[in-house]
């Protein structure tokens, strides 16, 4: 098999677009999974894994049909046995090269003459690097050397201070804000504002007696018990005192300005998000195996909530945390699926605000993935008919999960003799001009809680019927990846045409989405999208493509 195309192991055929070849496998073959195909065909049918040691176990990440499994080593663990980091001579080798294209103008830096002050990049990634600093010191995670070795540390400041002396007699090194003034220099000013602003109170810049520093730490010891002497303690934010949580035991060595700030033990207390938590708390009333903060999976990234015995990993999207503001990548959800779907695992993604607001939806949708249900029904036995737009409303807010879109044709399966709507889909003219001959299949779903078996073909039938009615020959729909792969509307008779390769995106104000042509360039005012945007304080917030599928009415 070349690179450059794929014969298909089934029936020759020859394909040079990885998409058609796949799409050949589902609607000739019925193969939906790729990789495990791949697997069956190429290696012996054993998913290769990482080669790092013997006892590693983590599979190798699937790069597609045409490139199959690139690397040796699992995502992150080629460090452990092929890595600069290990050989000292080559560090040095890779210093000196970098050392000389920087000089002979080979290479540059993308920051030089940048800060956080003119650069937004600059400005999100001091912000990223100081909040992951501040949480690791906090929590424990991050010791500091000159605490643990103050040998060491004596040597280390007696070594630094003789290497500046020396820089600084010769030249190579100057104070960079030599001549400059609050007038003349923003960092300057900035730094001057916040000192005075520190300054204003009378008691600022005195050292706490030891009876009131005594005082301030009583009042929370409740949580912690103070193990250090008062008498060496000095400062409020820089000097530690050993502390043991009278909960889980744990010693921590913590600041004054930590425990009054963050008067919280990172041992026993958990640093996930309050919905993450929630999520969790509700998964684990429902199945035994759930996991929190999982990262053996996809390895370095995180699954945040992981059930192996469904192998189905959940995602929360935080709209502060998983905006544009904090990520700059795009692809960023659309790669974690990948990764997921590499390894055989299902992700589902949940926003923050559609767990505060259709929480009832949300949990359906989980309890849909878990195989728990209320009621099993057939669709056989239930009846095709048409319901009004106000039914179709109520019907689809209360249970799926972006909400009614305006249709031309409401159609729904109810039960002989209570009349009640268990599914229902609905039917629109697309909005692409390219599909015009065409109905698009705008909304569709069960009821929550429901399990109809065969649901979705019966109500396709019945849609195929209205389209011949009306002499169209072709029904389309879209499926968001974050919520499916699509394999109910295989089984329904649909054909998967398309896999889209831009992520869908919404607008954010970090409270709520809105949608993407809320906020749009302003031609009459002269003003881009961006500027839009920034003036309504609201950002992008990326989800996943969408998968186009297809199916014929006659």
């Amino acid at each position: 098999m070349g690179y450059d195309r794929i014969t298909c192991p089934k029936c020759s055929k020859d394909f040079g677009q990885e998409v058609k070849f796949l799409q050949h496998l589902v609607e000739e073959h019925q193969i939906t999974d790729a990789l495990a195909f791949y697997v069956e065909v190429n290696c012996n049918g054993e998913h290769p894994r990482c080669g790092c040691s013997q006892d590693c176990q983590n599979l190798i990440t699937w790069s597609g049909w045409k490139k199959g499994f690139t690397s040796k080593y699992a995502r992150g663990h080629n460090a452990k046995s092929d890595s600069i980091f290990l050989d000292h001579f080559r560090q040095k080798d890779m210093a000196k090269k970098r050392k000389e294209g920087h000089e002979n103008g080979s290479y540059s830096v993308w920051n030089k003459g940048l800060n956080k002050e003119t650069s937004s990049k600059v400005f999100l990634m001091s912000e990223k690097t100081a909040n992951t600093l501040r949480d690791g010191y906090s929590s424990g995670r991050i010791k500091d050397w000159r605490e643990s070795d103050p040998e060491k540390a004596k040597k280390a400041r007696v070594k630094i201070s003789k290497t500046k002396k020396e820089k600084f007699e010769n030249g190579e090194m100057k104070v960079w804000n030599k001549g400059l003034s609050k007038s003349n220099n923003s960092s300057l000013l900035s730094a001057s504002k916040k000192i005075s602003e520190r300054y204003k109170s009378p008691n600022a810049g005195r050292r706490l007696k030891i009876e009131e520093l005594r005082n301030r730490i009583q009042v929370f010891s409740g949580q912690f018990s103070l193990l250090s002497n008062l008498e060496e303690y000095k400062t409020r934010r820089i000097d530690r005192l050993l502390f043991s949580c009278n909960v889980c035991g744990t010693q921590q060595l913590k600041s004054l300005a930590m425990l009054e700030e963050s008067p919280v033990c990172f041992s026993c207390s958990p640093r996930e998000s309050r919905g993450q938590l929630e999520i969790f708390n509700f998964v684990k009333s429902l199945v035994s195996d759930a996991v929190l903060s999982d990262r053996s999976i996809i390895h370095p990234k995180e699954l945040d909530i992981w059930i192996p015995s469904k192998k189905l990993g959940i995602e929360y999207n935080g709209l502060y945390w998983h905006s544009a503001a904090n990520i700059n990548d795009i692809e960023y959800h659309t790669k974690k699926l990948f990764a997921c779907r590499s390894v055989g695992v299902d992700l589902f993604s949940i926003y923050e605000d559609e767990w505060r607001d259709k929480r009832s939806i949300v949990e359906g949708m989980i309890q849909h993935r878990l195989g728990i249900f209320t009621e099993k029904l057939d669709a056989r036995k239930l009846q095709v008919v048409s319901i009004s737009s106000h039914e179709a409303k109520k019907f689809f807010d209360e249970n799926h999960l972006e909400g009614h879109v305006v249709g031309s044709k409401y159609l729904a399966l109810i039960k002989p003799t209570s009349k009640e709507i268990v599914a229902a889909i609905s039917l629109r003219k697309p909005f692409h001009k390219k599909y015009e001959n065409c109905l698009e299949l705008g909304r569709c779903c069960a009821k929550i809680g429901f399990s109809v078996r065969g649901w979705l073909g019966k109500l396709t039938s019945a849609a195929k019927n209205h389209a011949k009615n009306l002499g169209v020959n072709k029904l389309i729909t879209y499926v968001d990846l974050r919520v499916g792969a699509g394999s109910g509307y295989q089984a329904a008779g649909w054909h998967l045409f398309e896999v889209g390769k831009i992520p869908r995106f919404w607008w954010t104000d970090y409270s709520v989405r809105y949608n993407r042509f809320k906020f749009r360039a302003d031609s009459k005012a002269g003003l881009s999208q961006k500027q839009v945007a920034v003036a309504a304080g609201v950002s992008k917030i990326h989800g996943m493509p969408n998968s186009l599928y297809v199916t014929m009415t006659n």
